[in-house]
């Protein structure tokens, strides 16, 4: 006769061992999906900015100076012709991908800028967000925070 020594099942440490390493590659893929979405909202927010800053540029070539800042957070009239060209009416009066809102500022803290109020999202986003767009600093360069708001200067 032969000894019966045949185990059925899985112990417990096999177990605990299996959870910790799907638990870690849980883990690494969520790391990766957040930082995914951050870059595809980062990205979609610079190349909004990047568009309202050349249709400013574009207005202020052709008519010798950049439009007034008449009413917080909407597009000023006279250079509603110049964001239609660029499709910027569709979304400037939306939240921006980094939460808050744009906003065209004429000498509130720089001459002239182009600014996201209050944004939802962490500091280490809106630093990323810098580095698209600027120097990566953003006590330094062209894109600036500045209490609540971050402003990317056209004219200082």
């Amino acid at each position: 006769m032969k000894p019966c020594n045949q185990r059925y099942g899985f112990t417990l440490v096999e177990v605990l061992l299996t959870v910790v390493i799907i638990a870690m590659i849980a883990s690494f893929l969520f790391l990766a999906v957040t930082h995914a979405i951050q870059s595809k909202e980062n990205a979609q927010a610079a190349s909004k900015l990047r568009t309202a800053v050349m249709a400013f540029t574009l207005y202020r070539s052709e008519m010798g100076s950049y439009p007034a800042d008449k009413n917080p957070g909407q597009i000023p009239p006279e250079i509603s012709d110049y964001f239609s060209e660029f499709n910027i009416d569709d979304w400037w009066s939306s939240p921006t991908e980094l939460g808050g809102g744009w906003d065209w500022d004429n000498g509130y803290h720089f001459q002239y800028s182009v600014s996201i109020s209050a944004p939802t999202k962490s500091i280490d986003q809106m630093t990323d967000f810098d580095k698209l767009v600027d120097d990566g600093n953003l006590s330094t360069g062209k894109f600036r925070k500045v209490g609540s708001q971050y402003h990317y200067i056209i004219e200082q």
